[in-house]
């Protein structure tokens, strides 16, 4: 993972400066000496050093608000639900708002559970799935409640909510002894808008559907996407222009092994009264071209085709890189091979936090 994370940071750090959080003066420092042995220039690095970091900032860091003259940080409220979450339930009271008091940011904070990669937004519009949006909130919150909170935090006039949520993205058990990190339903891996009128919607081929249990019941709930979004309208009435985007052949990239090599892991979910030590398990990354990264002068999108791979799957990697250039000609895209942190259950924009400029 850490060399996936120093890439972003040498694609990135040309064009913006880049902060680095990380637990210790020390890990600091080795950093440092790698990134200097990429030819990454440290001046454009600063690293902030903060006691409980987290790979995927999107969720537990700061969210920004801006008008251009000022910025403010969207508090949500953090619930856990699932076991794994362990000592680290309360990660986003501890690093978003000590962050917010660190760097001066004024905080508007909220009751309703959600993190960031569950939002995506335009202009005018917040997109989310309400199957998240009640899970989080275990029925304390109606959606007309947690729409409302949206729209005011974060001052849009209207949201779409998606129903589905689909197995490459559940933490834990996903299906059979199929087994994964995930978010539980984060739009940013699944849905983007590419501007104001324009939607990229994920979607599995026909080639690739039955290929796995994941993918057969994925590709229903895909299909279930395009069908509603081609229901939605804009604030000025006319519809969206959706644009289908690949997904990558996950039984490629499954990994068995035996549940005795995870067998702490599957504690930690209840699970080991459902299998042996000796049953097999299929380890899932949760891999998708919908969690990329926009800022200034750059995009940056997982790749995954190698060597051994079919060429169906480099396809993939271009169309997506072409279907990018096309939206945001002005940015150079970059491809990242995301596979490393895809097995933490996130990817690209999990793992990263655009901080907006604001005029001096």
């Amino acid at each position: 993972q850490i060399a996936t994370r120093l890439e972003i940071v040498k694609a990135l750090h040309e064009k913006v400066t880049v902060k680095v959080l990380t637990n210790s003066d020390s890990l600091s420092s080795s950093l440092l000496g790698r990134m200097v042995e990429l030819d990454i220039d440290t001046v454009k690095v600063k690293m902030i050093v903060h006691p409980l970091p987290n790979n995927f900032m999107r969720d537990t860091g700061p969210i920004f608000l801006s008008n251009g003259d000022s910025l403010k940080m969207a508090n949500w409220n953090w619930k856990c639900l699932n076991q794994w979450c362990g000592n680290v339930k309360n990660l986003r009271g501890t690093i978003d708002d000590s962050l917010a008091k660190r760097f001066g940011y004024s905080i508007k904070s909220n009751p309703i559970n959600y993190e960031g990669g569950a939002i995506v937004v335009n202009n005018h519009t917040a997109l989310s799935i309400s199957d998240y949006a009640l899970e989080q909130n275990e029925g304390n919150f109606s959606v007309e409640e947690i729409e409302k909170s949206i729209l005011e935090l974060y001052g849009k006039e209207r949201v779409i909510w998606l129903k589905g949520i689909p197995l490459i993205e559940r933490n834990g058990l996903k299906i059979e002894n199929y087994f994964g990190q995930g978010a539980d339903g984060h739009i940013d891996a699944l849905v983007r808008f590419a501007n104001d009128s324009t939607l990229l919607v994920t979607t599995i081929s026909e080639e690739d559907r039955n290929k796995s249990p994941i993918q057969e019941h994925d590709y229903k709930v895909y299909q279930g996407y395009l069908e509603q979004l081609r229901q939605a309208k804009r604030v000025n009435g006319e519809p969206y222009t959706l644009v289908e985007i690949p997904t990558p052949d996950i039984s490629l990239h499954v990994g068995a092994l035996p549940a005795s090599v995870i067998w702490e892991l599957l504690e930690i979910y209840d699970l080991t009264e459902q299998f042996e030590k000796e049953d097999m398990i299929n380890m899932v990354p949760i891999m998708g071209y919908a969690n990329y990264l926009v800022t200034n002068g750059v995009v940056l999108v997982s790749q995954y085709w190698k060597e051994g791979l079919p060429e169906s799957e480099k396809n993939k990697d271009e169309e997506m890189m072409a279907i990018l250039r096309k939206y945001f000609p002005d940015r150079e895209i970059i491809g990242i091979q995301a596979k490393a942190i895809n097995w933490d259950g996130g990817g690209i924009h999990c793992s990263t936090q655009q901080e907006p400029k604001i005029n001096q």
